[in-house]
């Protein structure tokens, strides 16, 4: 799903710009924008110093300097990690910089401009994962950004390790996740929704970068009771519908919320919301850096532990609409 990558400033030396060149470059940017993440320091060394590369772009860089500005400036596209280099550093320190950053968030790139590739190609350290941002059109990372941008199909005919990379890579650098499923508070096949967030939250366990810190990492289930109460009915029916409504989240508790609270490190939260204009419907796996729509919910597997039909699709555009779900009433249980 999506491509992490740090991002040297020396991609944005003046000096190489071409015509070809800034084609590489805008390329390089949407691509990011449509399924990706850059990789930065906490302390803002390189943010701050391709600010001032955007700044130097010459006249026919209009364009790329407010898409790498504009990317910058979104969180939902930065991961930003602590650094342990000084202050005043130099071009040189940056490139170091940058190579620590690889080091140890171990992303897909890092983007360099030729100068330092040169510097870099040999190093038997650093030379693995290393693009040149004038040949980024052709390079494995794009490549491999374009085949989970396009979709890799129905789950139930990947590989295993495909659908685990699937989720890695949405959840890998979040320090928060979101599930919503309107079906869950129905308290209906609790077990089946366990095993499918039990699958996601260990991956995330074992692969998420900040989820492994201790104090960091949240989980909250968002859901719909099973019965809409409205105002029409007689008091005995709400009555009714309610009574159903309490017994089915305290199974959903029961069942579902209190042994994953008992098996991950992180508190997990059930919120239960009205929905009386039936917006909540679409299932979705949120993190801080990617909007997955899950077809079919989390009822993924089937008896005999294979997926069953079920497509991840990466909609970024629906930020606004879980907003809207979050924002709902919640319910009376």
């Amino acid at each position: 799903m999506l491509m992490s990558a740090v991002l040297d400033p020396s991609a944005f030396d003046a000096e190489d710009f071409n015509d070809l060149y800034r084609i590489q470059a805008e390329d390089f940017l949407q691509g990011i924008w449509r399924n990706g993440v850059l990789i930065v320091d906490s302390e803002r060394k390189l943010q701050e110093e391709l600010f001032k590369k955007a700044a130097s772009l010459p006249i026919k860089g209009n364009r790329l300097r407010t898409l790498l500005t504009d990317l910058l400036k979104e969180k939902s596209k930065r991961v930003t990690v602590p650094s342990v280099l000084p202050s005043n550093i130099s071009s040189r320190d940056l490139l170091d910089l940058t190579c620590h950053l690889k080091r140890d968030t171990e992303p897909d790139g890092l983007i360099v401009g030729n100068e330092n590739f040169e510097k870099l190609r040999f190093d038997p350290e650093h030379r693995h994962g290393i693009v040149p941002l004038s040949e980024y059109r052709d390079s494995n990372f794009e490549e491999e950004r374009q085949r989970y941008c396009d979709g890799l199909g129905p789950i139930d005919t990947l590989a295993r390790s495909e659908v685990d990379e699937i989720v890695i890579r949405s959840a890998r650098f979040s320090k928060w996740l979101k599930l919503y499923d309107a079906y869950i508070g129905t308290g209906e096949n609790t077990s089946h929704f366990r095993k499918g967030i039990e699958y996601i939250l260990s991956l995330w366990r074992e692969h998420g970068f900040f989820a492994s810190q201790q104090g960091v990492g949240s989980v909250e289930i968002f859901t719909c009771p099973a019965e809409q109460i409205r105002d029409d009915e007689t008091d005995s029916a709400k009555e009714s519908k309610l009574e159903r409504n309490q017994e089915n989240y305290q199974k959903v508790v029961r069942e579902l919320v209190e042994p994953l609270n008992e098996d991950f490190p992180w508190p997990i939260r059930l919120s239960v919301k009205d929905d009386p204009d039936g917006i909540f419907h679409a299932r979705y796996l949120e993190t801080q850096h990617a909007i997955i729509r899950i077809d079919h919910g989390f009822d993924l597997f089937k008896p005999n532990g294979e997926f069953r039909r079920n497509f991840f699709t990466l909609n970024m555009m629906e930020s606004s609409h879980l907003r809207e779900c979050r924002n709902l009433p919640d319910a009376s249980v």
